[in-house]
């Protein structure tokens, strides 16, 4: 079995783990008897005896998952913003205002505002698949964006940029423009080094934000910018958002962070500290419906759970029942179990890019560079257009969009 490629590295607890989910589906869930696929003959061979088992194989067998939506309804508001994590009951029913993408509301926490439906909601809760949102007053509430594809600078694609832009030697082969972009930059904050972190802090519009570019991709850059968000909140910098793109991070709140990186109150070093995959991560991951998300996945797949049967199909409410109820079981009773760890392996590597994210910490460990300006820089104009950004398309999105480039773009060169 080794011989084969794809199991080239599977090792022997991880196979006796896979065989024991197959046939009892793991100690947790072993006096279930309808988890129990294979069954042992006489002669000691594992095998399917069951022809139900069977056909849910051969009607369930596929491990493409299509991409959920949440219905949004819209509900009575637990209170104020300031008390959104309050626990008090939150009213059910309410108009269904639409729906909107699974992914997008993985990245909220209770409370967080967003665009939807021609109005600012405030996220209450995600109950099975309804999300539940009340009426809210923001000027700097989120919007969805719908953009398709978020597949992330490689990893080589990455280091060649970071090169390009440290050999001062090779702006030369850049269109002018360009080579003009990069010399500001220079000339008002830095460019980035191979192995440094460059983070820049500066005022904007009643705002104060905390910029930086590790260049490590879209979807490493939001793992980074939510955890960097709670580790800012401890520090009491106060932070609103943030948002990522291929190469750069942008954190923005109430907190004057120039002040206090300059005071020692916030640590560079210390924020960015690899430490931050342990227990920020474990906490993030505890609070947000990414696990579950991922979970859910791996049980379809894995078949723990039938979507179809002959002539039906069961509907994804009941899927999400199914799914969660038996995550919330295993992680109480067997939080080893070959598909939770499954789970965090697929989260760690699709959607998270925790090893790109790691290798970056350690990288830029003590080789953090810090520029305080008085206003936006050159290379952070592109990250700082992404805030509060919508996919929509037209002439009148053009035009609003290069007035808005026009304006961080004259503040960003005098």
């Amino acid at each position: 079995m080794l011989t084969a490629a794809p199991y080239s590295g599977l090792t022997r607890a991880d196979f006796d783990d896979v065989v024991d989910f197959v046939a009892t589906g793991g100690y947790a869930l072993k006096t279930y008897e309808r988890f129990a696929r294979i069954k042992q003959d006489k002669n000691g061979r594992w095998r399917v005896t069951n022809p139900r088992v069977r056909q849910s194989y051969r009607l369930n067998v596929g491990t493409i998952v299509e991409e959920a939506m949440l219905k949004v309804r819209l509900v009575r508001s637990r209170g104020a913003k300031g008390n959104a994590g309050s626990t008090g009951a939150l009213g059910r029913g309410g108009r269904m205002l639409g729906e909107i993408e699974e992914y997008f509301i993985e990245g909220l926490v209770v409370g967080d505002t967003f665009v939807f439906g021609g109005e600012v909601v405030r996220y209450e809760q995600l109950s099975e698949d309804q999300v539940y949102v009340s009426r809210a007053n923001d000027k700097d509430a989120k919007v969805p964006s719908y953009m398709g594809g978020k597949f992330p600078l490689s990893t080589y694609l990455a280091e060649r940029v970071r090169k390009l832009l440290a050999d001062k030697r090779a702006w030369s082969d850049l269109p002018d423009q360009v080579r003009d972009w990069l010399s500001l930059q220079a000339h008002l904050s830095r460019v980035p080094g191979t192995r440094e972190l460059v983070v820049e802090t500066f005022p904007r519009a009643n705002k104060h934000y905390l910029v930086c570019y590790p260049f490590e991709g879209r979807l490493a850059h939001q793992t980074l910018g939510m955890l960097l968000t709670r580790r800012l909140e401890r520090a009491r910098a106060r932070p609103l958002g943030f948002v990522a793109n291929e190469y750069a991070l942008a954190v923005w709140g109430l907190g004057e962070m120039s002040f206090m990186v300059r005071q020692g109150r916030l640590d560079l070093n210390a924020l960015f500290d690899p430490d931050m995959l342990g227990d920020d991560l474990e906490a993030w991951l505890a609070e947000s419906a990414l696990m579950k998300r991922t979970f859910r996945t791996c049980a379809l797949i894995s078949g723990l759970i039938a979507r179809r049967f002959t002539g039906e199909e069961k509907t994804r409410r009941q899927v999400l029942f199914s799914t969660d109820l038996i995550y919330d079981v295993l992680r109480k009773h067997q939080a080893d179990h070959v598909l939770l760890r499954a789970a965090r392996a697929d989260a760690a590597t699709g959607l998270l890019d925790l090893r790109r994210l790691g290798d970056m910490l350690a990288r830029i460990k003590g080789r953090i560079t810090h520029r305080e300006l008085d206003r936006v820089s050159p290379l952070a104009v592109p990250v700082m257009l992404e805030i509060g950004r919508e996919a929509v398309y037209g002439e009148a999105s053009d035009e609003l969009l290069a007035e808005a480039a026009d304006e961080l773009v004259k503040e960003a060169t005098g």
